[in-house]
């Protein structure tokens, strides 16, 4: 594993911990309880779906992008 593995590793690491941590603040208070009141967290958001797959094709796209970058450097 090459120290630029390593380090993309390690950032996607604490993105995903801060991310994590953002959610669970916005979505609760300090003592736990939800801050949505329960109609608004039953209910289910084609909006949401929406953007959760906007996200994935994102970061899909990136990573096409990324490797055809390592081949292209690879190659040279």
């Amino acid at each position: 594993m090459g120290l630029q593995t390593a380090a993309l590793g390690l950032a996607g690491t604490a993105t995903t911990m801060l991310t994590r941590r953002a959610a669970r603040k916005a979505m609760y208070t300090r003592t736990g309880a939800p801050r949505l009141p329960r109609p608004a967290r039953d209910s289910d958001s084609f909006l949401a779906i929406l953007l959760l797959a906007a996200a994935a094709g994102a970061v899909l796209a990136l990573a096409d992008v990324l490797q055809e970058r390592r081949k292209q450097a690879s190659s040279s």
